[in-house]
Order: C-alpha cells, then sequence, then structure tokens
C-alpha cells in the first residue's frame, strides 16, 4: 500500500509445507475467494478446473484464454493479489496441510512458504477463521498469519522481488502492539486503531528488521503504514499532532548527511479511503561545510523558522515512532522530541538566554572562522 524502505525491498521466502488442520478450520472443498479471480490490471484471470481431488487452479491470460500458470487446486483457500499484479498469493488450507504459494507474473517462477529456517509449518498452526489471513501492504509486501489452538498469534511479513527471471525474497517476524491514545484522522467521528510493529529479520528477537506503524478503521480496514528503521537512511519520526482541536498525523526527517542538511516534514489527515489530505509542508537546506568548496548556503534565518514551526505543531502531539540517532522510541509527548535541535543545543557556545535564530547565527559564525572560510 505504501512504499517499502531500501532494507526491506525485494526479497521472498517460501518452501513447501505439510501439516494436518484440525477439521473445524478445513474448508469442505476447494475455493478460490469471490471477487479475486481477476487481477487488479484486469490481464489475469483465475478458474479452477476439473472439480475434486484431482482438480487444479490456473492463471489465464484474461484476453486470450491461454494458461499461464497451472497447480494442485485442492485444498485452495483464496489468491490475493498485489496491488498492481505483479505477484499473487494462493493459500492452501486443507486437513494435511496449510501452505502459501507466491507467483510472480512475469515469467511465473514460484515459491513456497516455509519458516527462516527451513522447517515446515507444524500440524498445530492455521490460517484464522475469522479474520483475514493475509494482505498485500504494498506492492512487493505480503502479511500474514497463523494461528493455533492454546499460542500466540504469529505474524509475518514477506518481501518479494523478480530479478534473472525468477521471485526472491526473505521474511521478517512481526510483533504487533495496539499503541494508547484515540484519535480521528480520517475525519468519520469513530477513533481508529494505531498499531505498532516490530520487524526481526529471520523470525526472532534478535536481528532487528525495522519497525512500523499500521492504522485500521473501525470496520477493520488498513488506512495508512509507514515503515522506519534504525539505519541512517531509514531515520524517521511520526507524531499524532493536534491542530485546531483537530487529529493529524506528523512525518518528520530532519536528515544529515556529512554536514549538508535537508529538513523537512508533512502534517496531514486521512480520507475516509487512507488517501493523504496535506494540511501544510516545509522543508529547508542548509550545510555547516564553511571550508569546503561544496558549501552551498547557512541562513539563520530561514532555519530557525522552520524550526520554530516544528516546535509549535510538536508541543501538542504524542510521539508514535521515532528511529532519530538510530535510536527506536515511542510514547511520551513530541514537544520532548529534540533530536532536531542537537546540532545546535549540544554545542557548549549554545546560549539559552538568546534566540534559537541568534544562536545559529552565532554558532555559524564560529564554525564559518574554525573551518577557516571567509
Amino acid at each position: 500500500m505504501r512504499r517499502i524502505l531500501g532494507v526491506l525491498a525485494g526479497l521472498l521466502l517460501l518452501a513447501a509445507c505439510g501439516q494436518k488442520l484440525p477439521a473445524e478450520h478445513v474448508p469442505s472443498q476447494p475455493v478460490v475467494s469471490e471477487g479475486e479471480n481477476r487481477s487488479p490490471d484486469g490481464c489475469f484471470l483465475v478458474r479452477m478446473a476439473d472439480a475434486g481431488l484431482a482438480g487444479s487452479v490456473q492463471i489465464t491470460s484474461a484476453e486470450s484464454g491461454e494458461v499461464l500458470w497451472e497447480g494442485e487446486g485442492v485444498d485452495v483457500r483464496s489468491l490475493l493479489w498485489s496491488p498492481e499484479g505483479d505477484f499473487v498469493a494462493l493459500a492452501r488450507s486443507g486437513q494435511t496441510r496449510c501452505g502459501i504459494t507466491v507467483l510472480e507474473t512475469e515469467n511465473w517462477t514460484s515459491w513456497d512458504f516455509a519458516f527462516p529456517d527451513g522447517s515446515p509449518i507444524s500440524e498445530d498452526l492455521f490460517f484464522p477463521e475469522n479474520a483475514p489471513w493475509g494482505w498485500w501492504e504494498w506492492e512487493n509486501a505480503l502479511v500474514f498469519t497463523l494461528t493455533g489452538d492454546g499460542r500466540e498469534d504469529l505474524h509475518y511479513l514477506c518481501a518479494f522481488s523478480a530479478a534473472r527471471g525468477v521471485i526472491e525474497g526473505t521474511v521478517w517476524r512481526e510483533y504487533w502492539e495496539t499503541l494508547p491514545g484515540l484519535y480521528d484522522f480520517d475525519r468519520d467521528g469513530r477513533p481508529e486503531r494505531l498499531e505498532l510493529i516490530r520487524m526481526y529479520e529471520g523470525g526472532g528477537k534478535y536481528s532487528t528488521g525495522g519497525y512500523g506503524l499500521r492504522l485500521w478503521s473501525e470496520a477493520g480496514e488498513l488506512l495508512w503504514s509507514e515503515t522506519a528503521h534504525e539505519s541512517h537512511t531509514g531515520w524517521r519520526s511520526f507524531f499524532a499532532c493536534r491542530v485546531e482541536g483537530e487529529d493529524y498525523l506528523l512525518c518528520y526527517e530532519p536528515v544529515m548527511y556529512q554536514g549538508f542538511a535537508n529538513y523537512q516534514y508533512r502534517l496531514f489527515s486521512l480520507d475516509e479511503h487512507g488517501g493523504l489530505c496535506a494540511k501544510q509542508e516545509r522543508n529547508t537546506d542548509f550545510d555547516i561545510n564553511f571550508g569546503s568548496p561544496m558549501h552551498e548556503s547557512f541562513d539563520p534565518a530561514a532555519i530557525a523558522s522552520f524550526l520554530e514551526e516544528v516546535r509549535g505543531l510538536l508541543a501538542d502531539s504524542d510521539l508514535l515512532l521515532t528511529t532519530e540517532g538510530g535510536t527506536f522510541r515511542s510514547g511520551g509527548p513530541g514537544a520532548a522530541f529534540q533530536d532536531d535541535l542537537n546540532i545546535w543545543t549540544e554545542d557548549p557556545l549554545y546560549d539559552a538566554e538568546k534566540s534559537l535564530e541568534k544562536n545559529i547565527h552565532s554558532l555559524g559564525a564560529y564554525w564559518q572562522e574554525m573551518q577557516g572560510s571567509g
């Protein structure tokens, strides 16, 4: 649904699985869920052929009827197309197995799901009975759930790419946490549910793959999602802000690489379908490489104006998620977020009695002098 950052882009998990499910979780006959038979772009159709134990599921060209891919049809539960139709996930649920096959629709190569250690899904796991088994969060990212009697649900994110004529991928174990706070970002008069996601590569709580936020409507529709990471390219911060009595989401990215800075923010609400409705946005660029021929601009008034505008938005806000500085944090007042000010306030020459603009001007002049640039 939204972009997936570079750390997550491109990979797939899958290998064969076989298991026995409790009888109450077994569908009575092979079925492809209604409404999923045609790809989003209308190019492909799904059909069941030769119903019965020897049946098959086929994906055909909608225009010519040519069979492009065919697989065993027994125990097929549903197919989920990615938003643009580059991938399709097929879920199976039967008496002896539960599994997921993912196809890429350019060359029709496929993989079957297995856990990161290569083991099959155990016999006591199955797809949720009264909830969606999965969804495509982005074009190349599938999220799904396995459940079992008397145990916690298992959530996974699989990211896919089609490279060199085959699909490749990896998997992250996800841990979901509902955040406190009642927000109405889509203006429908009903509060949404906001989830914090922790993603661990390889399935265990040892190697963090990243973090995410998901916003769900009261009816259970995924309205909005975003990700952040502890690696520098993935530093991002999200806040729930109250402006003029209304709830807004704030995405703030104060980025600096080797002395070159681009600070930007987006303040927005959502429409009923999760579309972004911009309230305001702004950015400022500067650099502190005064002694370099690559030095471009340093405007204390513009920098201070931008930072003070952000501080005004954060004054009445909640921190939802930040990985700024490579450190994950969530919760607490947004006003306590100071990462964007540290370059100034942590300098020994910073004078709290002076305005921010005067401090930025004084520090800039000092750095310029120290770097030997006139």
